[in-house]
């Protein structure tokens, strides 16, 4: 990479780790652009290079945030033997989530941008990034009869439902009780999925 490029990429990296902290202590709303541009020691001009505008930043450190998760799973993936004890630890995964102090920030910027169809598309598209782990973790399971053949997409749905609908729960219980909840539901689903 070329230093110019370089010294981008860093002046991008920087704005994106000022803005999310900031974010993350002010809100999605609270933080302004000139917030950001003090924070991050850059000018407006810089900003504006690297990001259209505050949306497309948001959506930048989300997509960062959402390959960490990616890349946190892969990690705590690797050791587990069988699809039954992955379902569980990406249950858990999941719900250990809410524990990023980006997520309320998340949840206000999903609620602002009903206008937007290019950042609704892009926010939605962020919502299936799980979608590979949880077919490789089912499919692996129905690979060696850990698990019912059901088809493949109805599963990953099913899965996604239950754990992205269980998250209601975030706002009435403290995060052990979550995590128990999400443990419980990974019970429930391998009722109906287990082979006998």
């Amino acid at each position: 990479m070329p230093r110019s490029a370089e010294h981008g990429e860093q002046t991008k990296r920087n704005i994106a780790q000022r803005a999310r902290t900031l974010f993350e202590e002010k809100g999605y709303s609270a933080t302004t652009l000139e917030d950001i541009r003090k924070a991050s020691d850059s000018s407006k001009g810089s900003i504006y290079y690297h990001f259209k505008n505050k949306e497309t930043l948001f959506l930048y450190i989300l997509e960062q945030s959402m390959q960490a998760w990616l890349d946190e799973w892969s990690r705590l993936e690797a050791p587990l033997s069988t699809a039954k004890e992955k379902l569980y630890r990406l249950a858990a995964h999941y719900a250990d989530d809410f524990r990023n102090p980006l997520v309320r920030a998340g949840e206000e910027f999903a609620g602002s941008t009903e206008g937007d169809a290019e950042i609704r598309d892009r926010l939605h598209a962020l919502t299936r990034l799980h979608y590979p782990a949880f077919q490789r973790v089912i499919e692996e399971g129905i690979a060696n009869g850990e698990f019912r053949d059901i088809p493949l997409e109805d599963m990953t749905y099913i899965l996604s439902g239950l754990l992205g609908g269980l998250s209601i729960a975030y706002y009435e219980v403290d995060m052990e009780r979550l995590s128990a909840l999400y443990k419980r539901a990974v019970d429930v689903l391998l009722q109906g999925i287990q082979n006998d």
